[in-house]
């Protein structure tokens, strides 16, 4: 019976004698160890299972208990063994003394801790990952009991919170709630820890040194081992995220207005208005308190063409800039920037100007094409909003820098371009830098001069009708038509007397010659020529202005025959002479066709009681056969070139013949 109860014992049971040999080796000591009870039995305890390193402590510990002192006995001790092959594990023994002085013998109790061991250090290392884990969370973890009493809290507690884990508490929690959120939050909680759904609370929590945090708390209810339920929970401060939610949601309103406005946004009659409406609209993103739209102008300077600016700035809009300021500008316009407006010692009288009115901040967003720069949009503050807010207005500034380099770069294109027009015209005004010439309209049959029509030739060479053109162009036809006709009177005043002097006009400059006095005392019958340099549209208004020059003028129309418009003329203003255009006279003595016209054209002058006058004769047979077909007029180089008063033939003529007798000259006037 003995035998069988030893053999079944749960642990390895190993007896030995007070000299340290086997004497007995149940089942569970050959499961554990791997030695049979023969290999075993016979054999000294120390040789077979206990580990060198510990063996002569066993030896001591084997004499002390023979010698009455059994320090060890009945004991658990947290040993190491050595298995049959040869590897050591952990086992727990307990001894007992069995019998007394030379019987004295000795039963340990083996239990194998292998397993247990194992799931220690899983547990042991369990617990250290955690809490490295929970220590390096963004956030704080905590346990708490259902009805509130806090069992455990991480460290970051005091980072975050400012309190210590030792003092924090439930209740600390609860208190430090915002006053809006407590309610909700406590109420969320009691739903939570009758739930098994994770939950989570969003509310606002006060630190220890007053300041706001927006915590959002994610927990769930745990079953704990012993039957119990605690809430497992971590709390993650969102306050930036809560933060750069809202600027978010508020760059995206003004994103939305951004494109609403960039869609009103249209090209005005001028840029000045244009840039006036970009301002206007960029002056309604937040904190923007003053904008305005800079120019660089081809001879340097940088120019405000339109601003919302304060009364007291430094600047007006149409005033250049400082030289300084236009110049770091320009230097600064290879991309967006921002300035920050602090006082320094060097700061100049512009600087200082714009800090006493408190601008605190500036962006600045080039716009340009074609890799050239035309300008900026800039826009300030005066707030104190830091440079991240002023950051956050490049991305609307840049979509509105460029609508307003495709709004404003034609405009100021076409006015450069017309300013560099303007340049040679206006200073062929103000410098007189033209000469009127004259060329003779003669009588076909006698070659006898009846007149002369002025011409403009400009002193640096420039063909008259691309000047005339460019002068349209910049604005500056009418100015420049109404100096070179007077010029062309007041020379005129020189012609032989009895001829007539034809003026070529446009239509609008008609309404000037109704002021008195600008054709008064020209001795000499006039013919204004009206040019289809400029398109008539109005009729009615010509007439009224012909009607109402004070002096008794004829009218004459250029071109017959060279298009539509011509033949309008005709029919609308019943000139009194019509020129042929050189077009048909050119070639007519061998042209069956030219001449048809021609003489259709005779026709309808008898008819209507005008006079022809061929122009661009340069052959005698151009001469006879207009004279064949009735022509009366003409003029061309056959008759005369174009030249200055003082070098026509009848003026030098003229003048040799007062010369050789003024007497004569004296008595014979000009008629």
């Amino acid at each position: 019976m003995v035998a069988e109860l030893f053999d079944a014992a749960l642990d390895a049971v190993v007896l030995i004698n007070r000299s340290g040999f086997i004497t007995a080796w149940n089942r569970r000591a050959e499961e554990t160890f791997g030695f049979t009870s023969d290999a075993a039995v016979g054999r000294r305890l120390s040789d077979l299972i206990i580990p060198k390193a510990h063996r002569l402590q066993h030896e001591r510990g084997l004499r002390r208990a023979n010698q009455g002192n059994p320090h060890l006995l009945g004991q658990r001790l947290r040993l190491s063994a050595v298995h049959s092959e040869g590897h050591e594990f952990p086992v727990e023994l307990t001894i007992i003394a069995l019998g007394a002085g030379d019987q004295r013998s000795y039963a340990g109790f083996v239990r194998d801790l292998t397993r247990e061991t194992a799931a220690e250090a899983a547990r042991n290392e369990a617990e250290i990952r955690y809490r490295s884990l929970v220590e390096r969370l963004p956030g704080i973890a905590y346990v708490n009991e259902i009805g509130g009493e806090t069992r455990f809290v991480s460290p970051r507690v005091e980072a975050m919170l400012g309190h210590r884990p030792d003092e924090w508490s439930f209740e600390l929690w609860r208190d430090r709630l915002h006053s809006r959120d407590r309610a909700g939050v406590l109420s969320t909680l009691a739903a939570g820890e009758q739930s098994i759904e994770p939950f989570t609370m969003t509310y606002r929590i006060r630190t220890r040194d007053g300041r706001w945090l927006r915590i959002r708390d994610e927990a769930i209810v745990v079953q704990e081992p012993d039957g119990g339920r605690s809430v497992h929970g971590v709390m993650f401060d969102v306050t930036r995220e809560r933060a750069t939610e809202m600027e978010l949601r508020a760059s995206w309103r003004e994103r939305q207005q951004v494109v609403q406005s960039l869609h009103r946004l249209q090209a005005a009659d001028t840029p000045e208005e244009t840039a006036t409406a970009i301002c206007a609209e960029v002056g309604r993103i937040r904190h923007i308190d003053m904008v305005s739209v800079l120019v660089f102008e081809p001879d340097g300077s940088v120019v405000p063409i339109a601003g919302r600016l304060p009364p007291d700035a430094p600047v007006s809009v149409g005033h250049p800039l400082p030289a300084a300021r236009a110049a770091y500008l320009r230097e600064s316009a290879t991309g967006p920037w921002i300035d920050e407006w602090t006082p320094g010692r060097s700061d100049d009288d512009y600087t200082r100007r714009w800090l006493d009115m408190g601008l605190a901040s500036s962006a600045y967003v080039p716009f340009g094409a074609g890799g050239k720069v035309y300008g900026l949009l800039a826009a300030g503050t005066q707030a104190r909003v830091g440079v991240d807010a002023v950051t956050r207005w490049l991305p609307s500034l840049a979509e509105y820098a460029a609508v307003a380099g495709a709004l404003l770069i034609p405009a100021l294109n076409g006015r450069r371009a017309t300013a560099d027009l303007a340049s040679p015209i206006r200073r062929a005004i103000d410098e007189q830098a033209f000469v009127p010439h004259f060329q003779p309209v003669v009588e076909l049959e006698s070659r006898s001069i009846v007149g002369y029509e002025a011409l403009t030739r400009f002193h640096d060479g420039t063909p008259p009708e691309r000047r005339f053109a460019d002068a349209d162009q910049a604005g500056l036809g009418q100015e420049l038509e109404l100096a070179c006709l007077r010029a062309a009177i007041n020379a005129g005043t020189r012609l032989p007397a009895g001829r007539w002097l034809s003026l070529n006009v446009s239509h609008w400059l008609l309404s000037k010659l109704a002021e008195p006095g600008l054709l008064a005392d020209h001795g000499r019958p006039l013919v204004l020529e009206l040019t289809e340099r400029l398109e008539i549209r109005d009729y009615e208004t010509v007439r009224d202005d012909l009607r109402r020059i004070p002096e008794p003028v004829s009218v004459a129309v250029d071109d017959a025959g060279a298009g539509f418009a011509s033949l309008r003329h005709i029919i609308e203003l019943h000139p009194r002479y019509v020129k042929i255009d050189l077009r048909l006279v050119r070639g007519l003595d061998t042209d069956p066709a030219r001449q048809a016209m021609i003489a259709g054209m005779v026709y309808f002058s008898r008819q209507t009681d005008c006079v022809l006058i061929a122009e661009g004769i340069e052959t005698e047979a151009e001469r006879r056969a207009l004279r064949q077909l009735g022509v009366t007029f003409g003029q061309g180089y056959l008759f005369g070139a174009p030249a200055p008063v003082d070098e026509l033939p009848d003026v030098v003529a003229d003048r040799s013949a007062t010369a050789a007798d003024p007497a004569g000259a004296a008595r014979s006037p000009r008629r």
